[in-house]
C-alpha cells in the first residue's frame, strides 16, 4: 500500500488534557475525541486504512540487565534527553494505559471486528487495516496546544509516509497497545506483545514545513 492512509493522532492525557487531530486537519479536545474515533470507524468500515497514533509510550523495553531497564530507548529520546521512564514519560505511559483500551473499545463498538497490527510492513501489505503508532513530541517540536502537538505528529507521519524509519531503535518489548487491543477484541497477532512499535518524532524541521500552513 503505497497510498496515504488517514491519520489520526491523539495526545495523551486526562480527559481534560486530551487533544486530537487527523490528516483532513480536524482536531479538538477530549469532548469531542468520540466522534472522532466513530468517523476513523466509519472509514475502517468501507475498507479505508487508518494510521492510528498516540504521544505517549506504548511500548516499553524488555531487557535482561537490571541495570538498564528504565533506561532510555535510544535515538529522539537520547537527542532530547526525554527518557519514556522519566517523570512526564511515565505520566503519559500511565494515562496511556487507560486510554487506549478505551480508544480501542469505542472503535470496535463503531467499527466492528478490525485487524489491527503495529508491524508497519504488515499494514502496508495490506494486512491489516488499522495501524497504530507512536508519536514523540518534546522540547523544541511542541506547539501551543495539546491538539497541535497531535497535529505536528500526524504532518511528520505523513510527510515520511510511506518510507516510514522508526525514530527510536528496535529492540525486544513490551507493547502496551498490542496489549489493549486485544483486551478490546481486536484482531492483532499475539506475537505483536513483543514488537516494538514505530515512533515518530517532531523535528524542528516539522515546524518550518511551509505545507503545514497550507
Amino acid at each position: 500500500m503505497r497510498s496515504s492512509p488517514f491519520v489520526l493522532c491523539i495526545d495523551v492525557g486526562g480527559p481534560k488534557n486530551i487533544g486530537w487531530a487527523d490528516s483532513t486537519r480536524s482536531s479538538g479536545s477530549g469532548l469531542e475525541l468520540e466522534g472522532a474515533l466513530d468517523r476513523a470507524a466509519a472509514l475502517l468500515r468501507y475498507g479505508q486504512a487508518v494510521a492510528l497514533g498516540f504521544e505517549a509510550p506504548i511500548w516499553t523495553p524488555r531487557r535482561a540487565e537490571l541495570m538498564t531497564i528504565t533506561g532510555r530507548r535510544g535515538g529522539i529520546e537520547t537527542t532530547y534527553n526525554r527518557a519514556w521512564s522519566a517523570g512526564a514519560g511515565t505520566g503519559a505511559l500511565g494515562a496511556a494505559l487507560a486510554l487506549m483500551p478505551w480508544t480501542f473499545s469505542r472503535l470496535r463498538k463503531a467499527g466492528g471486528d478490525v485487524t489491527v497490527t503495529v508491524d508497519l510492513a504488515r499494514f502496508r501489505d495490506g494486512g491489516a487495516r488499522l495501524f497504530v503508532w507512536e508519536a514523540f513530541v518534546s522540547g523544541i517540536g511542541k506547539g501551543a496546544s495539546h491538539h497541535d502537538d497531535a497535529l505536528l505528529a500526524v504532518d511528520a507521519f505523513a510527510a515520511r509516509w510511506p518510507d516510514l524509519v522508526s525514530d527510536v531503535p528496535p529492540e525486544p518489548a513490551l507493547n502496551h497497545a498490542v496489549t489493549a487491543a486485544m483486551a478490546s477484541g481486536l484482531l492483532v497477532d499475539p506475537g505483536e506483545l513483543a514488537m516494538p512499535a514505530i515512533v515518530v518524532g517532531v523535528s524542528p524541521a516539522t515546524l518550518l514545513d511551509p505545507a503545514r500552513s497550507g
